[in-house]
């Protein structure tokens, strides 16, 4: 089995490479370990922290970075170390945070404090997702529900969110879009369809922006992509190809190269595979 050395492979991990549960499925694990020790040339780009993703990530045999928190990062697999940041200075946290805060919602803020990460929110503002989201998390190291403004933007600020229900968050997206200095994405939630995801991060801290800079990292020409979600739709736009598995949002279909089978089908690796020379 051999690989063209001169594509990347790039894959969204929740609704696409992942099942319906968020794991891999069985199946995939040895699949995707016997081609990446061929030498494929493959990663994945996702919304979900290091920490979230780490698990996932290293039952695989990852050579290149992984893309972080919808690009905000770049991390070496093998070391867990970061390679990449986008951070917000303090004016453009305060104004992302306005957004959320003029609404009566707590972002979920998120920095890295003391050298670790930390999701941090204001205890007096603590909203229904909050605690869904905390609840899902149970244990968590990053939690960190604090009672003052000045602890809730501790520590060097890459990424604000909010998880609330569609009617919640929709009134606020324009505002987030109107910042000119940030990228919004509003998405449901792979698992729970009902509830939202409102994130905003700097405007060079996309899955586009972590895909270039794999390219730059990498020394590899050709990117070919993978996704199920509307925040996977600005890599798909810098990718040579890109492919949406059967069970992604329309918008993501009309924008690939093509349609591949589900992430249940375990269509990624099976799409891989015929890539083998």
């Amino acid at each position: 089995m051999e690989f063209a050395r001169d594509t990347l492979y790039v894959s969204d991990l929740d609704g696409t490479l992942l099942g319906a549960e968020p794991r891999l499925p069985e199946e995939a694990v040895p699949l995707l370990n016997e081609m990446l020790d061929a030498g494929l040339p493959f990663t994945v780009a996702t919304a979900r922290s290091w920490t979230s993703a780490a698990p996932i990530v290293r039952q695989l045999h990852l050579k290149h970075p992984v893309v972080a928190y919808n690009g905000a990062f770049l991390v070496d697999p093998v070391t867990g170390r970061d390679i990449d940041r986008c951070l917000f200075d303090a004016q453009q946290m305060q104004r992302v945070a306005r957004v959320f805060l003029d609404a009566g919602l707590s972002p979920m803020v998120y920095a890295q404090i003391d050298g670790r990460q930390k999701v941090s929110w204001l205890k007096s503002l603590e909203s229904e997702g909050i605690r869904e989201y905390a609840r899902d998390r149970a244990g968590d190291p990053r939690l960190r529900p604090v009672g003052t403004m000045e602890a809730l933007f501790q520590g060097e600020v890459f990424y604000l969110s909010s998880f609330a229900r569609r009617e919640t968050l929709l009134p606020l997206e324009p505002k987030a879009r109107a910042l000119d200095f940030a990228h919004t994405s509003f998405t449901s939630d792979a698992y729970k369809p009902e509830w939202y995801w409102l994130e905003i991060s700097r405007f060079d801290a996309t899955k586009a922006t972590g895909v270039d800079k794999l390219r730059k990292l990498t020394g590899i020409p050709r990117i070919v992509c993978f996704g199920d979600n509307l925040n996977d739709l600005p890599m798909f736009r810098v990718a040579d190809e890109c492919y949406a598995v059967a069970n992604a949002r329309p918008e993501l279909k009309a924008a690939a190269t093509g349609v591949i089978g589900s992430n249940v089908e375990m269509g990624v690796p099976r799409f891989l595979r015929s890539r083998a020379r």
